[in-house]
C-alpha cells in the first residue's frame, strides 16, 4: 500500500526525520512518502499556526487525495483531521488520535508529555474534541520548543524522561503518549528507561492506517465527513 505523510510545518529536516521513524515502523510492502506544505509556518506551537498550517496541509492532502491508500497528519495537534477526512475516501490517521488510542488498549490512563506550555490548551482542545479526557491523565509541557529536539536529542531524552516519570508517580499515567512528531525517534529509548509504554504517534499512525487498509475500509462518507465535489471546487481544491 501507499501512505502519505503530510507534516503540516514546512521544516524540511523534521519531515524526514518523520519520514525515517514511518518507515521504520512500516510493513515491507508499504511505501511512505513524507512531505509538507509549500507554505506555513516552520513549527506550531500557537493557535494562529495551527490554523495557517491546517490550511496549508489541507492543500497539499487534496492535491494527492487520489494517489495514495491513506494519509497521515503527522503534528501532535492533529490540525485539519476532520476536513481532511471530508477531501478523501482513504483513511487520514492523525497521530495525537491514533497515539491515544493505541495508549488505551495497553493502559488505563495515559498521559501527553510535549513542548512548551504555549502547545497545553491546543492539545487539551484536541483531547476533548477525540473525546479521549477520561482516559487522559495530564498533559505536561517541558522546556523544549519544537525544533530544538532534534538538535540535541540527548538533551531532549533527559528533558523527556524527567518529565514522563512525573506523570506516571505523581498524575497516575500508565503510559505517555509522546506530544510532538519529531519526539517519534526517541520511543523505544525513553519507553526503556521509564518502564511504562511510550508512544510515538507516528508509529502508531502508520500501523493503524496499515490496518484500515488491510481490513478493508475506509473513511465514512454518510454524515460528518461527507462533502460533494460542488463545494470543494468552490473553495478552489482540485476535482478530479
Amino acid at each position: 500500500m501507499r501512505i502519505l505523510v503530510v507534516n503540516p510545518n514546512t521544516t524540511e529536516s523534521m519531515t524526514a526525520a518523520i519520514g525515517e521513524a514511518c518507515r521504520a515502523v512500516a510493513a515491507e510492502d508499504t511505501e511512505v512518502t513524507a512531505i509538507n506544505p509549500a507554505w506555513g509556518p516552520p513549527s506550531i506551537e500557537t493557535y494562529v499556526e495551527d490554523y495557517v498550517a491546517a490550511a496549508a496541509m489541507l492543500q497539499t492532502i487534496a492535491a494527492h487525495r487520489d494517489d495514495y491508500d491513506a494519509f497521515v497528519i503527522a503534528c501532535a495537534g492533529d490540525p485539519g483531521l476532520y476536513a481532511a477526512r471530508q477531501l478523501t475516501d482513504a483513511p487520514v490517521i492523525g497521530i495525537a488520535e491514533a497515539a491515544m488510542h493505541m495508549a488505551c488498549l495497553v493502559a488505563h490512563r495515559f498521559s501527553i508529555v510535549t513542548v512548551i506550555d504555549s502547545v497545553t490548551p491546543m492539545l487539551a482542545d484536541m483531547v476533548t474534541v477525540a473525546g479521549m479526557s477520561e482516559r487522559c491523565a495530564s498533559i505536561r509541557a517541558t522546556s523544549l520548543s519544537v525544533l530544538e529536539i532534534e538538535q540535541d536529542y540527548a538533551h531532549a531524552e533527559r528533558v523527556l524522561v524527567e518529565e514522563s516519570r512525573r506523570a506516571v508517580t505523581e498524575d497516575g499515567a500508565e503510559a505517555i503518549v509522546l506530544g510532538c512528531a519529531g519526539m517519534g525517534p526517541l520511543d523505544k529509548r525513553l519507553q526503556s528507561e521509564l518502564g511504562v509504554p511510550v508512544l510515538d504517534g507516528c508509529g502508531c499512525a502508520i500501523t493503524l492506517a496499515e490496518s484500515c487498509h488491510r481490513y478493508g475500509i475506509s473513511t465514512s462518507k454518510a454524515g460528518a465527513f461527507g462533502m460533494d465535489t460542488g463545494r470543494l471546487a468552490r473553495l478552489g481544491f482540485p476535482v478530479r
